[in-house]
């Protein structure tokens, strides 16, 4: 897959099929709209053109509010290239940008510098100024269109709930991760190096890799134990997550840490990738050391059952 920002550089084919939009997660929708773009440009031996922004619209039109990314965009693109595309039009997103009208975005950029034959876009997808452009917008003028359109509508998504990027990352800032994995498609991950903590874990016999996330503006769920897996070095390992300040020890910044069943090796340096399966608490702040290590012993017994319960459905 190659990922271009100058449309020259583009090798001319006799069909090119399109979408746009920023595909943050890459979630069952997107993957059911890619899974439509690779199989036409299959079909009619052309290119698969995914049209994408940097950085998100909300970072430049809304700069004061907080927001954070599903993925980050190394991993959107590994996922993107997975399933089959053939480029990526990376376009910056820019306050100038923003107020390119629909019309414009379709001639400029669609039409004369791509020169596609084909957009397929989701029933939801917006674009242009004022998010004016969609598909009844197109539709309407579908007659004087240098390119044929097809819609992805909602019941080939999901027949029972709303698959959107801003509904995942709504559900996962709630900790629902059982739900944030059925609307991806796959587990909600986190990556990144394990560094050294306090301790206090190995003391109460259950040790801890402190994890050093890569991506800053990486959402996370909000604070609680978590039932999941570990990969490192290829190798997958079970435990429980804590994501919190550890008000029992007086902790004094949010962390995210990984107790790993049965694994006692130096891991220090190391990169995890953590995938989230559970929720089974809220953080606590328990009396006293011996009280959290109790609960510590029961949390462990409840991810073991999550755990297998979640091998047998798969």
């Amino acid at each position: 897959m190659k990922i271009i920002q100058d449309s020259s550089v583009l090798v001319n084919t006799s069909y090119h099929v399109c979408t746009v939009g920023y595909f943050d997660g890459v979630h069952l929708g997107h993957q059911k709209i890619i899974e439509k773009l690779v199989t036409d440009a299959s079909k009619n031996k052309g290119k698969s053109i995914l049209v994408s922004f940097w950085p998100h619209p909300r970072k430049v039109l809304y700069p004061n509010d907080h927001f954070d990314y599903i993925q980050s965009n190394e991993d959107k693109f590994k996922s993107i290239e997975k399933l089959g595309v053939d480029v990526v039009y990376l376009i910056e997103f820019t306050k100038k940008f923003s107020k390119v009208t629909a019309e414009r975005f379709v001639n400029d950029i669609l039409v004369n510098k791509l020169q596609i034959n084909k957009l397929i876009i989701g029933y939801n997808h917006h674009f242009g100024y004022k998010r004016e452009g969609n598909f009844n917008y197109l539709n309407n003028s579908r007659k004087n269109l240098a390119f044929d359109i097809e819609e992805v509508k909602k019941k080939e998504i999901s027949q029972n709930f709303k698959i959107s990027s801003s509904e995942i990352r709504s559900e996962i800032l709630k900790g629902n991760l059982s739900k944030v994995n059925m609307m991806l498609g796959y587990k909600y991950y986190i990556k990144g190096e394990v560094i050294k903590g306090d301790g206090i874990g190995k003391k109460l016999d259950f040790p801890t890799a402190n994890i050093k996330i890569y991506n800053e503006n990486k959402i996370l769920p909000s604070d609680g134990v978590y039932a999941g897996y570990a990969n490192i070095s290829d190798k997958k390992f079970i435990g429980m997550i804590n994501i919190g300040n550890r008000p029992t020890v007086k902790g004094k910044e949010r962390r995210v840490e990984m107790n790993l069943f049965n694994y006692s090796e130096n891991i220090y340096g190391k990169e995890m990738k953590i995938s989230f399966i559970k929720r089974i608490r809220d953080e606590q702040k328990f009396k006293n050391l011996e009280d959290l290590s109790k609960q510590l012993k029961k949390d462990k017994l409840e991810t073991i059952k999550i755990l297998e319960n979640e091998e047998i459905r798969n």
